[in-house]
C-alpha cells in the first residue's frame, strides 16, 4: 500500500477524532469515556504519522 495513502488516512483519523472531541466537549453532560477514546485515537494516529 502506498505510504501517501496511509498518511492521508492517518490525517483523516486525526481530524475526525479532534472534531468529535470538540463536539463532545460542548455537551453539558460530558461522556468522558468517549472523550478519552477519541483523544487516544488521535494520539496514536499522530504518533504513527510522525514515526
Amino acid at each position: 500500500m502506498p505510504i501517501a495513502l496511509v498518511q492521508i488516512a492517518l490525517f483523516l483519523i486525526v481530524i475526525r477524532s479532534a472534531h468529535m472531541t470538540f463536539q463532545l466537549l460542548r455537551r453539558p453532560k460530558k461522556p468522558w469515556l468517549d472523550l478519552l477514546h477519541y483523544v487516544s485515537v488521535a494520539i496514536v494516529a499522530v504518533s504513527f504519522l510522525f514515526h
